[in-house]
């Protein structure tokens, strides 16, 4: 029952095949590329979704050229660390906000501005449309979701309509980009990005499942057609023996409220927080902080006996969990039970007290 700890490694090898089937690009200067050296690869990487592009009233014709989804993933070894960076953060090599840096100076500028804004470096950059991310979700067979109340939103000029009811829901591709869109709640984009590293962390796992290999190939085919990166099949074929047991974890970039509608950096929590991010050694023995285990009975009672051998006390609370994941805002405690459950790590906006461990039904499917 334990769960995997592989399901990168074969996502990221499928995508090489799908460069490889699409492979090569025309027109791209692989000789000019700095080469990394070492056994264990390390790559910073931006990783964006395209929104809708408008040419008339009501008339979206396209993926547009503002990135309303941004990751900063660092690849080291074996870990993988995903920064959601909020849409409407400030950025002063762009003017405005980060998210129309694609749009003013191409994913170059994109690259700058997110390194302004974190401080880490970028190496390469994938930027994606809404109809691949929609097509990968599908190959898969679709994700669960929870929601505490209904989700309702109409954007006729997007054509973007929302009517979720509240409970458990099974989204196909299209609902999954509507559900990871919406920004209509009390945490606004904050909330969002939790929604996408949610989704993200359960399309990864699913794609372990090798009935999904033909679809995700495929997917991974298309998609490829409507990339635009700087990443070559080398570089992403270099990266896959060193990433088995490959341990992630998925945050949001510190920010506070400004004037207007912008985000800006904040600083101080900025500083302390990449320190731990970037630095993080997993504890050799269990943290001294509250556990608590939230799922169905039987996994429950697993979790409980797993704990048990490592000498932890926990919490418990039986409750429908769409998604297997750990959830934490001290990241050393949160990384040590996420990689003793082999489970992602997701650090969420609100505050959540010591380490929350939920046990879903996708542990044993």
């Amino acid at each position: 029952m334990r769960p995997r700890t592989s399901f990168l490694l074969l996502a990221l090898s499928l995508f090489a095949l799908g460069l490889a089937l699409s492979w090569p690009r025309p027109g791209e200067e692989e000789g000019v590329r700095p080469k990394r050296v070492g056994a264990l690869p390390e790559m910073g990487v931006v990783v964006a979704a395209r929104d809708i592009e408008y040419c008339g009233y009501h008339t979206p014709c396209g993926p547009g050229s503002r990135t309303d989804t941004i990751f900063y993933v660092r690849l080291r070894g074996g870990e993988a660390r995903a920064l959601a960076i909020p849409r409407d953060l400030y950025s002063p090599m762009v003017g405005g906000k980060i998210n129309a840096a694609y749009a003013r100076g191409g994913a170059e500028l994109l690259k700058r501005a997110v390194e302004e804004a974190t401080g880490l470096v970028v190496e390469r950059h994938v930027i994606l449309t809404l109809e691949s991310v929609a097509r990968m979700v599908d190959a898969v067979g679709g994700v669960e979701v929870y929601l505490e109340r209904p989700m309702r939103y109409t954007d006729r000029a997007a054509k973007l309509f929302i009517d979720f009811p509240a409970g458990r829901l099974h989204l196909n591709g299209e609902d999954a980009v509507k559900y990871m869109r919406f920004r209509m709640d009390a945490l606004g984009d904050y909330a969002r990005l939790d929604r996408i590293k949610g989704v993200v962390s359960q399309v990864l796992k699913k794609a372990q499942d090798p009935r999904t290999w033909p679809a995700v190939t495929l997917a991974l085919r298309e998609a490829w057609r409507e990339l635009d990166t700087d990443l070559s099949l080398e570089e992403v074929l270099a990266h896959l023996p060193g990433i088995r047991g490959l341990r992630l974890s998925l945050a949001t970039l510190p920010t506070q409220e400004g004037k207007g509608t912008f985000l800006y950096v904040d600083e101080r929590a900025k500083a302390q927080f990449l320190a731990a991010w970037m630095g993080m050694a997993l504890p050799s023995s269990p943290p001294q902080v509250p556990v608590r285990l939230r799922g169905e009975r039987d996994l429950i009672l697993w979790g409980q006996a797993l704990l048990a051998r490592e000498g932890v006390e926990v919490q418990v609370e039986e409750a429908e969990v769409a998604r297997s994941a750990v959830y934490a805002k001290d990241l050393e405690a949160g990384g040590y039970f996420a990689e003793l459950f082999h489970l992602p790590l997701l650090v969420p906006h609100q505050p959540v007290p010591g380490v929350v461990v939920e046990l879903g039904r996708d542990l044993v499917q």
